[in-house]
């Protein structure tokens, strides 16, 4: 985590309790928006707001089974 509080996509989804996979796939289906900045290796950086926003749609997104 940087000293504003923006955190990179594996760090962002551990805050949410989710996976990486997961986070990942909720930006390609447009369940979240995709981060508004990235670092000087193109990893994503989410904000303070974006990793707010991504912990409320998990913890309102019931788990789905896969069998």
């Amino acid at each position: 985590m940087s000293e504003t509080g923006d955190l990179h996509i594996a760090e962002t989804a551990a805050a949410a309790g989710i996976s990486k996979p997961t986070l990942l796939r909720w930006i390609k289906d447009g369940k979240v928006k995709d981060a508004q900045r990235r670092d000087r290796n193109g990893w994503r950086i989410f904000s303070p707001a974006e990793v707010t926003a991504i912990r409320t749609l998990a913890a309102s997104t019931k788990p789905t089974k896969n069998s």
